[in-house]
């Protein structure tokens, strides 16, 4: 019986948080889904915090794809493309519901809680790692940080850009439906801009070169 009120709990506290985030979420919202009482959150979590805490961690477990993301042996260009597929995929979320992990995810980008560092640090972090990697192959061999990191937040916002700004993609173009062919193509697209972008920076000898002639015309 009670493991099974604190699964309740957390079953409902992760459609809360998702639906509303964490500053707006309360307590009382969550047992009332659950169907118990604010003693028994008190019992097997504590405060807020420490029920946030708990609820996200489960999310975790629960959302272990990205661990499984195999970008192989293969050339950069294919790599970056693999990246992208599964990215652009993982936010659209054509083959399932969003996750109730995407759903926090989404609320701690808006209006970031304490556990945003959690997330950096277990979900997040991983990830863009695995991307600056495949930039930094494709990028000159002295291309500087910043230039890697812009880079990097370039791909990330075209594919971002899918999952905050559907809404407004909806009404100026009422015909768009978001079909596996069609998340396929933009995902091609997103990789395809991206390769042609990394493929004309100058390396930083190089810029510093035109910098210079640039200043003495």
């Amino acid at each position: 019986m009670r493991k099974r009120t604190r699964a309740k709990l957390i079953d409902a506290a992760l459609e809360i948080f998702g639906e509303r985030g964490y500053h707006h979420a309360t307590i009382q919202q969550i047992v009332r889904r659950a169907g118990t009482n604010v003693a028994a959150v008190n019992y097997y979590f504590g405060d807020k915090a420490q029920f946030y805490g708990e609820v996200v961690s489960h999310a975790l477990t629960l959302d272990q794809d990205a661990e499984h993301m195999d970008l192989g042996d293969e050339p950069p260009e294919d790599q970056l493309r693999t990246f992208v597929f599964w990215f652009v995929h993982h936010v659209v979320g054509i083959h399932k519901p969003s996750s109730s992990l995407e759903k926090i995810h989404v609320q701690e980008m808006v209006n970031p809680s304490p556990i945003l560092d959690t997330l950096v640090e277990t979900f997040i972090r991983p990830n863009h790692m695995k991307l600056r990697a495949i930039v930094s192959a494709l990028l000159p061999d002295d291309a500087t940080e910043q230039v890697i990191r812009h880079h990097c937040f370039s791909v990330i916002g075209q594919c971002l850009h899918y999952k905050f700004a559907r809404p407004v993609m909806d009404r100026l173009y009422d015909d768009i439906e978001f079909t596996e062919d069609y998340v396929n193509a933009l995902a091609e697209h997103i990789t395809n801009v991206s390769l042609a972008g990394m493929r004309t920076v100058p390396g930083e000898r190089m810029m510093a070169a035109r910098i210079g002639r640039a200043r003495q015309s």
